[in-house]
């Protein structure tokens, strides 16, 4: 049965991905971004596709008389080494803004709300796997702003009576995306030094965009209690190896580490499996391939911070320590 689906921040790296594969298969999409860091290009054009420009703070003001099935939310400022000047704005887009969604979500009657939380939430877990159960400790203000957004879902959810899901995505990549896998490749294919931060032994758990929306897909069609699931790959991936997967002969260099940096990151899934029968079927290495093949143009014209600018943020940010 094809849905009605809402999706805020549907203009960046996984909204536009999952607009795509949900387009593809029938259902309608709608899209609400401010376009702050999302680009409409990165939307394709279909009949069964609408955007609204606005900002989810102001979400209840917005003439939308559409019925939702599902709302898919994702609009949040993530980036982690940020000013404190920025530090407003992080709670008015990630705390406020969600507010603001669940309130019209509860109005609308919206069947199921999806939350994109952040394995970052966990904070230095000192463990090779961590669960759904595992002691929260959030470092930073991206992951702190994620913490309270888990705690706002699920109390919304419980008094307005609707289903909803928090996915602690790990390190997410693909066709359109902004995080590490992309600017390497972009640092490599732009002839330029890859630069790691720290000494690259850290291991983080990569998960490809097709997997993500595997689960989504299979939350939207099955009747599943609330709950919270860890999407991550289960296998650690140290930065170092990732630079050499993308190139064995590229230059790197390495600068300071950041203060909250974590040494491991790898998700236990196992909660995942059992109730939404998913794993992640994408191998690391299958997926740079299609990420490379599918954004070469885009990774070759990618606005990369030169080496000083990027010594000059991890210096300015690790004094707040």
């Amino acid at each position: 049965m094809n849905k009605n689906i809402l999706i805020t921040g549907g203009c960046g790296f996984i909204g536009s991905n999952l607009a795509s594969y949900f387009l593809d298969e029938g259902h309608k999409v709608f899209i609400i971004d401010d376009l702050s860091v999302g680009k409409l290009s990165n939307l394709k054009k279909h009949k069964n596709l609408t955007f609204i420009k606005g900002s989810i703070q102001k979400i209840l003001n917005l003439r939308i008389n559409q019925k939702f099935n599902v709302c898919i939310h994702l609009a949040a400022k993530a980036e982690i080494l940020i000013n404190k000047e920025k530090e407003n704005k992080y709670f008015d887009d990630n705390v406020v803004g969600l507010q603001n969604v669940l309130k019209f979500c509860a109005q609308r009657k919206v069947e199921k709300f999806i939350f994109a939380s952040s394995a970052s939430v966990y904070g230095d877990t000192k463990n090779l796997n961590v669960n759904e159960n595992f002691k929260l400790q959030p470092l930073h203000y991206y992951a702190y702003s994620k913490f309270l957004g888990e705690k706002m879902v699920e109390n919304y959810g419980r008094i307005n009576n609707f289903k909803y899901y928090i996915l602690r995505f790990f390190n997410v990549y693909g066709p359109n995306s902004n995080a590490v896998v992309a600017r390497f490749l972009s640092q490599y294919l732009q002839k330029k030094k890859i630069t790691i931060y720290g000494n690259g032994k850290q291991s983080r758990d990569f998960i490809y965009i097709k997997d993500i929306y595997q689960a989504i897909k299979k939350i939207i069609n099955k009747k599943i209690q609330s709950d919270i699931f860890n999407l991550g790959s289960s296998k650690s991936l140290k930065i170092k190896e990732l630079k050499n997967l993308i190139s064995t002969n590229a230059k790197y260099v390495n600068l300071d580490k950041r203060f909250d940096d974590i040494e491991i990151s790898i998700a236990d899934i196992k909660k995942a499996n059992k109730i939404l029968k998913w794993k992640p079927k994408i191998s690391f290495q299958k997926g740079l391939n299609e990420m490379k093949k599918e954004s070469y143009q885009r990774l070759l014209k990618f606005k990369l911070e030169s080496i000083n600018q990027q010594k000059k943020l991890i210096s300015k940010f690790n004094k707040k320590s």
